[in-house]
């Protein structure tokens, strides 16, 4: 029997086990809901093996992960010898920072499973960790023979550190820069094999590949400060600066503060290399794929990975901080604070990770926390502009729009010329003055913001119906608005706004064609839903008009809308639309023909 068999076939007995408990938990009780069985701690006792596998799966899809890592371990306490349950215990411990337990767990599993992946990564950091070269290795040759390239490229990256560690670096490097694979491997081996060259003295080596790394990835900050710190270790401390020039002149006006540690280093003349313990390479290499896995969606394997690094490199700042936005991601916002505010570092680092905290706190509905750790933040350094824009788009959040655009205001006044890379700040101010009736000053921001960044989807959306609800350069309007779908045709945001505009327009079977494909990209708004129900009443779909309000209702709008959806359903559009008409005509805009005509 495979392994892939065996699993299914204890996942198949744990669940016929479940089923069974559940029967005799409703025992006596022929209505007991069975949308109870979803919530294990209802209608078992945890004292059972059913009861803890469930409360596991329960906390596993709700990614509180120590919450899982405790249940799966309760429920290994009933069946010890269960291969299904030691790799969910193993992982769970891992992703949930208790690499520890996790790897006396995985001695277990290897023993059934020997190629189980994060049960190797486990028993490799623990080796590492403890500087147990061979043992390392030969978890690493296990890691690799799997056969998968993201295992081999894992593998790659630990053996050159390992190797690195028991002082063969240039062999590693010659290792890194023939491991196959497919084109996205370079990215990591070059950047590797250059951060060993340099952690090892080999200053030409480490420049070389760190130029490649460059090149391939000019925005990533760990690769710019790499390869300046390799240029600064071979003498060329012009070429370091300009570097980091030309990279904080990309992110927005010439902001050090991302580079800020690296041009201490060089102005000191003592300049380190970013690696110096071959463990923190390892941790480093885990940190990059971890962050990338993150992206593509797989949080808890790249929650996994960056504990391992963190377990390898205690306190890095961005293991931690990419961990963070793991657990952003997975809406374990509690958790993320734990882990921002247990950021050490550079003062910057610590200021980054209270933004982010604060971030969070505004997402648990922690208002007041979070605008009062922000106000600090900006009151403590006032030129840190995006802790100020920050703090803004937190008043914006909660409506208080005088204030975020009291904030704006002072940070472009404080920029003085404002780079393209900071549109931004006109955005959300001319949104905060349209918010609050100042419609010339909101006009004249959204015009600057597209002045430095032409185009602009959300800019050319907002203005564009904003003009076309006034009744104002109605032609203009309407083009900005078009080209805002063109560039964002799955957004279904925007497309909601071209037909809306199409509807106080009056022109409303093209309404209800755009608002049919909001709905269908958005199809669980309630706003678009609403919206589209009024189209349908406008060309004598009544029928469909009531389905979609009633839709819209069950989708827990905002009270006032909600006030207006039900008004709707009793009597249906009872007060008369009147299509927008420009301010200076008074025929309906667009084709007067065609209002007409409807």
């Amino acid at each position: 029997m495979t392994v892939r068999t065996l699993k299914a076939a204890a996942t198949a007995a744990i669940f016929a086990f479940c089923v069974t408990e559940l029967a005799r938990a409703s025992e006596g009780n022929e209505m007991a809901p069975v949308a109870d069985a979803l919530t294990p701690v209802k209608t078992m006792r945890l004292g059972s093996l059913a009861g803890y596998y469930l409360a596991a799966r329960h906390a596993g899809f709700s990614k509180d992960l120590s919450a899982a890592a405790g249940y799966y371990a309760s429920a290994l306490a009933r069946d010890p010898d269960n291969t299904e349950l030691l790799d969910r215990s193993v992982l769970m411990n891992v992703a949930a920072g208790d690499i520890e337990k996790a790897a006396r767990l995985a001695e277990r599993l290897l023993e059934l499973e020997p190629n189980d992946q994060v049960a190797l990564l486990a028993t490799i950091a623990v080796a590492l960790r403890g500087q147990e070269v061979d043992s390392a290795l030969e978890s690493i040759s296990t890691l690799e023979d799997t056969g998968g390239q993201l295992q081999l490229l894992m593998g790659g990256l630990m053996r050159a550190w390992t190797m690195a560690m028991d002082g063969r670096a240039a062999r590693a490097v010659n290792l890194l820069d023939d491991l196959e694979g497919p084109s996205w491997f370079d990215a990591f081996t070059n950047l590797h094999a250059g951060l060993v060259a340099d952690h090892a003295g080999l200053n030409q080596i480490a420049e070389e590949r760190l130029s490649r790394a460059m090149e391939r990835d000019p925005g990533a900050i760990r690769v710019v400060d790499a390869y300046a710190r390799a240029l600064a270790r071979s003498g060329k401390t012009d070429r370091a600066i300009a570097v980091l020039d030309r990279f904080d002149e990309s992110i927005g006006g010439g902001d050090s503060s991302y580079t800020e540690s690296v041009r201490q280093e060089i102005a000191s003349g003592e300049v380190n290399p970013q690696i110096t313990d071959p463990r923190a390479g390892v941790a480093e290499a885990l940190y990059g794929i971890g962050s990338a896995m993150g992206r593509e969606g797989s949080d808890t394997f790249a929650a996994s990975l960056l504990q391992l690094s963190l377990f390898l490199a205690p306190g890095a700042y961005y293991p931690s901080m990419g961990l963070g936005q793991v657990l952003e991601a997975m809406r374990q916002h509690e958790a993320a604070i734990e882990v921002y505010r247990a950021i050490p570092g550079s003062p910057h680092e610590r200021r980054a990770a209270r933004v982010q905290e604060a971030l969070n706190l505004n997402i648990l509905e922690r208002h007041d926390e979070a605008i009062a750790v922000l106000a600090n933040l900006v009151e403590e350094n006032p030129d840190d502009i995006a802790t100020a824009i920050a703090l803004g788009n937190v008043y914006r959040s909660r409506e208080r729009f005088a204030q975020a655009e009291a904030v704006y205001s002072d940070v472009i006044e404080r920029m003085g010329a404002v780079p393209d890379a900071y549109w931004t700040l006109y955005y959300y101010r001319g949104i905060s003055r349209e918010r609050e009736s100042k419609w010339s000053g909101a006009e004249a921001d959204f015009r600057q913001a597209l002045e430095l960044q032409p185009e602009q989807p959300l800019v050319l959306n907002y203005l564009g119906y904003s003009l076309i609800d006034r009744g104002e350069n109605l032609d203009e309007a309407l083009d900005m608005v078009r080209q805002a779908v063109e560039q964002r045709p799955q957004d279904g945001y925007i497309v909601d706004s071209l037909g809306w505009a199409y509807y106080r327009l009056g022109r409303y079977e093209d309404a209800v064609r755009e608002l049919e494909r909001a709905v269908r990209l958005r199809p669980n708004d309630p706003v678009i839903n609403d919206h589209l129900g009024d189209a349908y009443w406008q060309v004598g779909r009544k029928l469909e008009a009531m389905f979609q309000w009633s839709h819209a209702r069950d989708m827990e709008p905002e009270p006032k809308d909600l006030e207006k959806i039900l008004v709707k359903l009793e009597k249906g559009l009872v007060e008369p639309v009147v299509p927008v008409v420009s301010q200076d005509d008074s025929e309906p805009a667009g084709d007067a023909d065609e209002v007409k005509a409807q």
